[in-house]
């Protein structure tokens, strides 16, 4: 953003910017079965639609763990591979979110926990207790922070962490909350 809105930028006021959507699911998981298809393998419309949801419906993602699906099915995708693929790609990240989670501070570290155990209220005097968060002014602070880091992102009055992978590593091996 900075590099189009900020006036010291050389992009500055370059063009018009747009904020897309995500792709649709049922776009993503046609896509998915067609280029199982034109190579020869299969994949039921569930497995494609799990490997969507996994990803969020970040095409990155969808890629990443679609071809690490195509790669270990020799000729029809089961369950377990769609399972065994997300397993080594959140593997394969975790040195580069182990960092990322390191360089946060421990308020925002436990703002991240907060958020993924699905606090709603994250400036009530009850979550800023509870997650160690200091003061309403601090969690302002925090997110503030985060959001500059591209670490989440706020939209619609909701917070959201912007890797998927990276909001499933913290829940499941960081923080070991499911």
């Amino acid at each position: 953003m900075d590099v189009f809105t900020s006036s010291s930028m050389p992009f500055y006021k370059f063009g018009d910017i747009l904020f897309l959507q995500k792709i649709e699911k049922s776009a993503l998981t046609k896509f998915i079965i067609k280029r199982f298809k034109d190579t020869g393998k299969k994949i039921d419309k569930s497995l494609a639609e799990m490997i969507v949801d996994m990803a969020e419906c970040h095409p990155y993602y969808v890629q990443q763990l679609a071809q690490l699906v195509w790669l270990r099915s020799t000729s029809e995708c089961s369950k377990e591979i769609v399972l065994n693929s997300h397993e080594n790609l959140i593997l394969q990240l975790d040195y580069l979110f182990q960092k990322l989670t390191d360089d946060l501070s421990n308020t925002q570290v436990n703002f991240l926990k907060a958020l993924i155990s699905d606090e709603t209220q994250l400036s009530s005097k009850y979550v800023i207790n509870l997650y160690n968060l200091g003061t309403s002014a601090n969690v302002a602070r925090i997110k503030s922070s985060l959001e500059n880091k591209e670490v989440i992102d706020l939209f619609d009055n909701s917070i959201t962490i912007l890797d998927p992978m990276y909001n499933y590593w913290l829940k499941h091996y960081y923080f070991k909350l499911g």
